[in-house]
């Protein structure tokens, strides 16, 4: 959050196939325990790596009496097999819901 005032929770879930198809991530499953960070900055790398063509779907909804924002981040690979599910909620009054994407040089 900007300036550590606004509040934010995130899950990020990996289907199985996730898991099996991409090395990295698979070296995370034990130590799935929701207290340490993972460095998971470079999963779409590591999937793309893995030959898999990603497709991302984010849906935005207004949560009704809140001033929340969820988005709910879905992606699958070229052959529609979930691969990743985050959940995130974001407070609007406290901070900013931005959205930055970077395009892998082409190779």
């Amino acid at each position: 959050a900007a300036g550590g005032s606004g509040r934010r929770t995130a899950v990020t879930s990996f289907s199985a196939v996730a898991l099996a198809e991409v090395e990295e991530l698979a070296r995370y499953r034990d130590r799935a325990d929701g207290v340490a960070c993972a460095e998971l900055r470079r999963t779409y790398d590591w999937m793309r790596r893995a030959g898999l063509t990603l497709h991302h779907r984010d849906t935005i909804t207004l949560q009704p009496d809140t001033a929340s924002v969820r988005v709910v981040r879905r992606v699958h690979d070229q052959y529609a097999r979930p691969l990743e599910i985050t959940d995130l909620l974001v407070d609007t009054r406290q901070d900013a819901l931005v959205y930055e994407f970077t395009l892998p040089a082409a190779g």
